[in-house]
């Protein structure tokens, strides 16, 4: 599988706290774009990342609404002690970084150990 970039995925666990995780080679396709409406100009952009299978931690698992993911290796860590904090995180992050949600996670774990990958869509 084509590879051009590496990736930072932040997984938001059940009670609201970030965990950073650098995923090496993987296939990161970017779109910005915006869109003209009767109400105005709206923006549309979107992502796909392709992660092979041989690049993906142990149990790897996607909460999609909640995951974030950055293109790059990062280094920020989340403060995870009040909510308050998590969410200066969060804004600092977006203030330093393009910064997506994952909207769509799926497993392609089949056919030969060679193409077997995720994929995940964003906004």
């Amino acid at each position: 599988m084509y590879t051009n970039a590496d990736m930072t995925l932040y997984s938001c666990s059940k009670d609201g706290k970030y965990t950073r995780s650098i995923i090496k080679a993987v296939f990161w396709q970017e779109v910005k774009q915006s869109n003209v409406e009767k109400t105005g100009l709206t923006s549309a952009d979107s992502l796909k990342v392709f992660i092979p299978s041989s690049s993906a931690p142990d149990g790897l698992i996607f909460t999609t609404g909640k995951d974030l993911v950055v293109k790059g290796e990062v280094l920020t860590e989340f403060d995870n002690t009040s909510q308050a904090t998590v969410s200066a995180s969060l804004t600092a992050l977006k203030a330093a970084h393009d910064v997506y949600t994952v909207t769509v996670a799926d497993g392609k774990l089949y056919g030969s150990q060679n193409i077997q990958h995720y994929q995940i869509s964003g906004r």
